[in-house]
């Protein structure tokens, strides 16, 4: 999933409503736990617990990709437990407790958060944990299990509210962020399609220039020697372009231009591209060797093969050449070949 499709961002538990209200919430429990807290809160065990349930609360609204990775989330779990034990085993076993066990309250927005993020069996897990930590406790110190419900089940009631909401609107943002990432593919092969279709037209009002201008001079009998050889580039090269298309690309062309001028015979060649002709053929200017979904990965080899062939052709001197693009033992090559029988492979092999 991208950056752009978040779903994090899409609910807006990143951004900055949500550390808007991770300070609150921090803010909040500071006063609570100092106020009305006690002498608890101000002891090192108690100091701990505060830092940790804000550290959690920071954790969950940092900028990361959902779901929230599972390091965080069990970071987060693990400073609730902690600031949950170091409180609970500070306090007397009897008597009401009020504000005294403010962390329990605060795991229930981390929960939440959990949920929200992605990790819903993690805040799940964050509430058994808070519930066995406890029941451990008043199981100890009174020799009651049951009474460390009493501090947790309305938590627990308040979490299964929360989490089902959470639950719900993940489904609904991830059906939107699916949404937003097919609209993105679509508008990439619209975008990529029309430069295609702007590039055959340039090429063809480029043809249309000048093979209209060499027909119209062949017409009129008024062809010199040097616009002949002019006209027979002009045919190479369009023979190229539909020969060897994938390989008429600079510096190639550039190449095989300067040797034809030099007399040389060059042949520009793409085998691959005529065993499965397509209509939606791509840009000139963007190699591809694509005759199949599994060749597309050969486009940066393919770049690299043309300066490879642009640099023979321009060395050959006066030799008639073969620049070809095909298959050898079932991998995609190019091949340079001389008049004399000299011969070499550059692999596309996608190493």
């Amino acid at each position: 999933m991208t950056p752009r499709t978040d779903v994090a961002r899409l609910l807006g538990a990143t951004g900055p409503g949500a550390w808007a209200l991770a300070a609150l919430y921090g803010v909040t429990y500071v006063v609570i736990g100092f106020w009305s807290g006690g002498e608890y809160t101000r002891t090192p065990l108690g100091l701990t617990g505060l830092a940790l349930m804000i550290a959690a609360a920071v954790i969950l609204v940092l900028p990361q990709l959902s779901p929230l990775p599972r390091l965080a989330a069990a970071g987060v779990v693990a400073a609730s437990v902690i600031a949950v034990a170091a409180g609970l085993w500070q306090l007397e076993p009897d008597g009401w407790r009020g504000w005294v066990t403010w962390y329990i309250g605060a795991t229930s927005y981390l929960s939440f958060t959990l949920a929200l993020r992605g990790r819903f069996w993690w805040g799940v897990g964050q509430q058994l944990a808070l519930t066995a930590v406890a029941v451990h406790w008043t199981g100890t110190t009174t020799g009651d299990p049951l009474r460390g419900l009493e501090l947790v089940y309305h938590q627990l009631i308040l979490f299964g509210a929360g989490a089902f909401c959470a639950v719900g609107l993940r489904r609904t943002a991830d059906r939107i962020a699916a949404f937003q990432e097919t609209r993105l593919r679509r508008e990439a092969a619209e975008g990529a399609r029309s430069a295609a279709d702007e590039e055959r037209a340039r090429e063809l009002r480029g043809i249309r220039d000048s093979a209209g201008t060499a027909l119209a001079r062949i017409a009129a009998g008024t062809v010199t020697d040097e616009e002949r050889r002019e006209h027979l580039l002009l045919e190479a090269e369009l023979r190229d372009r539909i020969r060897g298309r994938d390989l008429a690309i600079a510096p190639l062309t550039d190449a095989a231009r300067n040797a034809r001028r030099r007399g040389s015979a060059v042949a520009l060649l793409d085998d691959l591209r005529s065993d499965t002709p397509s209509s939606d053929t791509p840009s000139s200017d963007t190699p591809t060797a694509s005759t199949s979904p599994a060749d597309a990965p050969l486009g940066d080899r393919l770049r690299e093969a043309i300066g490879w062939a642009a640099d023979r052709v321009a060395g050959s001197g006066g030799s008639d050449v073969t620049v070809r693009l095909t298959r050898a033992d079932g991998e995609p090559v190019v091949t340079f070949a001389t008049a004399d029988g000299g011969a070499e492979t550059f692999s596309l092999r996608v190493r």
